[in-house]
């Protein structure tokens, strides 16, 4: 139950994440607003979308991700079999 918990907070995250990206706008002009406005060009990102390295990061960080969650899931039932096992010697004391 605990691991479910870890893994809807996590895939609940990660969804809030990817949501806050800024909706891109119906027409030029609000789009050149909204570009000029709130947010500065970023050489890097645009380089990076044009070389299509940017699916490469995308991939480590996801990567990274999923090993982190892997980890805390295991960790989870290690401890939960830990506690069961502590318990069922308190039990049998």
């Amino acid at each position: 139950m605990k691991t479910f918990r870890i893994l809807a907070i996590c895939c609940f995250l990660l969804g809030a994440a990817l949501g806050l990206q800024p909706a891109q706008a119906q027409s030029e002009q609000t789009t050149v607003e909204f570009s000029s406005a709130a947010q500065p060009d970023v050489e890097m990102a645009d380089a990076l979308r044009q070389d299509g390295k940017i699916y490469v990061v995308v991939v480590v960080l996801l990567t990274v991700l999923a090993g982190v969650l892997f980890y805390l899931i295991s960790l989870d039932r290690k401890v939960s079999r830990l506690e069961k096992q502590l318990k069922d010697d308190f039990v049998n004391r």
